[in-house]
């Protein structure tokens, strides 16, 4: 009878909790650490050595978020709620997944942020705190017109 409620309790919660295990290309159930803004995250590695795995700066990949060191007013403003909003999601996160793994323009890893299955990219786009951004020469953003907070 042990065996059986064993193997009932195993069928009823196989699949439920996708697997932790990294492939070529995802690095996942990663443990958040700190968010420079929004677009540039840190975090641990678990199940690689230390020195791959700790403290890791991860840029999201294909958004560009409000600057956090600026002399714009605007921007300065939509950089600390973009931030505090990441900050927020990822502190209060049951998982965070790295997805499409790759290295950027300056060596930091560069991914597709899954936070309990949401897309942090979407979050961001979706407030009007990123605009579309493929690694290339940046565009001046009028964040006092696209942001709908800090219109006057």
């Amino acid at each position: 009878m042990l065996i059986f409620i064993h193997l009932l309790i195993l069928h009823l919660f196989a699949g439920e909790a996708p697997s932790c295990e990294h492939d070529d290309t995802s690095f996942r159930c990663v443990s958040y650490v700190r968010n420079y803004d929004a677009d540039t995250i840190t975090v641990n590695i678990k199940n690689v050595p230390r020195i791959i795995g700790k403290n890791i700066s991860v840029r999201v990949r294909h958004i560009d978020s409000p600057e956090i060191k600026t002399k714009d007013s605007c921007e300065k403003e939509a950089a600390r709620t973009a931030k505090k909003l990441i900050e927020n999601l990822l502190k209060n996160a049951k998982r965070i997944d790295l997805e499409n793994v790759d290295k950027d323009k300056y060596f930091r890893l560069l991914a597709d942020v899954k936070v309990d299955g949401q897309d942090l990219k979407q979050v961001l786009l979706k407030n009007h705190l990123a605009y579309p951004y493929e690694g290339d020469t940046k565009k001046k953003w009028d964040w006092c017109q696209r942001w709908p907070a800090t219109k006057k």
